[in-house]
C-alpha cells in the first residue's frame, strides 16, 4: 500500500449518508472536495442479497495525507456500518502530486485520531481488504447506454457500478438550440472490480460501446490502494 503518498478517497453512501460521511472525513484530517449525486446500477436480485434497499447514493470525495487511509476506514465503519453489506464502500487512490495550496491544509487538518472514533478497531490492514487487490473502472458513456453497458460488465464478472451523471464541455459534441449552444448529456459508470477481472471488464464494456454507438468509447483504470466495505463478492455498489 502507498501509506507515503497522498490519496484520494471516495466514500459511497446511500442518499442522505453523505453529509456524515463527509463529518467523518474533516474529522479525520481528509481535505473534502465534492459530495456528488450517483446512482446505484446493481440488479435487484444483487440488492436483495446484499440487503441493499436504497439505490440512490452519494459519493464523498476528498484527500488525505501519507498513512491517514487506516483509521479514516475505521471510523467509516464503526460509525456508518460500513463492516456490513450493503452499508457503504469506500477507496483509496494514490495521487502523483497535489497543489500547495492543498498539501498545506492536509498538513494542518492532520490530528491526532480521537479516542473514541473507533473503539473496537485498531490500526489494521484488516480493515482495508487487500490493497492490490482492486482497480476502479470509468466508463464514459452516452445518456441512456447504462444498463447495456453495465449488462454487459456483469457478464464479463461485474456485480454492480456506480453511476455519475455528466455532459460534454463544448468540441463537436455540442449543439445549437435557439442560438444557445447545448452540451450533450453523459453518464460516467464506476465500477470496483478486482485487478484480476479489470482487463475482461474494460473490454466487454469496450466492445459494446463500439457495437451500439459505433466509436470508441473512453474507458480507463486506476489503480486502488485500499479499499473498506467490500469483499470480493460484493462488488456491486
Amino acid at each position: 500500500m502507498s501509506q507515503n503518498r497522498i490519496q484520494w478517497i471516495a466514500a459511497i453512501v446511500d442518499r442522505k449518508k453523505g453529509t456524515a460521511a463527509a463529518e467523518i472525513f474533516r474529522e479525520m484530517g481528509a481535505e473534502v472536495l465534492t459530495v456528488i449525486r450517483g446512482h446505484g446500477t446493481a440488479s435487484s436480485r444483487i440488492m436483495d442479497c446484499l440487503g441493499l434497499d436504497e439505490p440512490e447514493k452519494e459519493i464523498v470525495t476528498g484527500i488525505a495525507g501519507p498513512g491517514a487511509a487506516p483509521d479514516l476506514f475505521n471510523a467509516l465503519k464503526s460509525r456508518l456500518n460500513f463492516s456490513r453489506p450493503g452499508k457503504g464502500i469506500a477507496f483509496a487512490v494514490p495521487l502523483s502530486g497535489v497543489s500547495a495550496a492543498i498539501s498545506g491544509r492536509l498538513d494542518l487538518q492532520a490530528p491526532a485520531p480521537k479516542s473514541n472514533t473507533a473503539p473496537n478497531h485498531p490500526k489494521e490492514d484488516h480493515a482495508m481488504s487487500n490493497p492490490t487487490a482492486y482497480e476502479l473502472i470509468a466508463a464514459v458513456i452516452d445518456d441512456g447506454l447504462s444498463n447495456t453497458v453495465m449488462d454487459a460488465a456483469r457478464l464479463a464478472g461485474c456485480r454492480g457500478g456506480t453511476l455519475v451523471k455528466a455532459r460534454e464541455t463544448g468540441g463537436a459534441a455540442s449543439r445549437t438550440l435557439f442560438g444557445l449552444t447545448m452540451a450533450e448529456e453523459r453518464e460516467i459508470l464506476f465500477i470496483l472490480v478486482p485487478s484480476t477481472d479489470k482487463k475482461t471488464v474494460m473490454n466487454a464494456i469496450s466492445q459494446t460501446i463500439l457495437r451500439e454507438t459505433g466509436d470508441h468509447g473512453t474507458v480507463f483504470s486506476m489503480p486502488v490502494d485500499a479499499v473498506a466495505g467490500l469483499v470480493p463478492e460484493e462488488a456491486a455498489q
